[in-house]
């Protein structure tokens, strides 16, 4: 785990951004194109927060609530304030550490004003097995 850093796991990921007055169908769409469980929502305004909108968020929000997706926005089922990164030289554990502090599975990463990914409990996971011993470690059965 030493020595790898916000970088190293960010770099594959696809950035998923939908604009403000989005539906919640549009967030749907830019999902499956992505191959992704969730969006971020822009901000309406330079005093707005950004939000984020995961699957199951369209499913409890608005799925399960006889909304029309094609008319809801996804605003309207948001999350925000989203949490937030703009280090990317920050050490994984960090990351972990903000995640659990946050009480969050995914940060939103920028570069600087530049939207760039999100960052999720798996993929610290999937970086630390990378890290780990793979085979007949002490109390796996094969």
């Amino acid at each position: 785990m030493e020595d790898m850093e916000l970088r190293d796991i960010i770099s594959g990921s696809v950035p998923a951004k939908i604009k403000s007055d989005a539906t919640v169908a549009d967030a749907l769409v830019a999902m499956m194109e992505r191959k992704t469980d969730y969006v971020l929502v822009d901000r309406t305004d330079i005093d707005d927060a950004y939000g984020i909108v995961t699957r199951w968020d369209i499913v409890e929000k608005a799925i399960a609530e006889g909304e029309d997706i094609t008319k809801k926005l996804a605003v309207s089922i948001a999350r925000k304030p989203l949490v937030v990164t703009n280090n990317m030289d920050l050490d994984l554990r960090w990351v972990a550490k903000k995640m659990s502090d946050e009480g969050v599975s995914k940060l939103a990463v920028f570069d600087g004003e530049n939207f760039v990914g999100f960052v999720s409990d798996l993929d610290v996971l999937m970086a630390v097995a990378g890290k780990a011993p793979q085979k007949g470690g002490k109390g796996v059965e094969a």
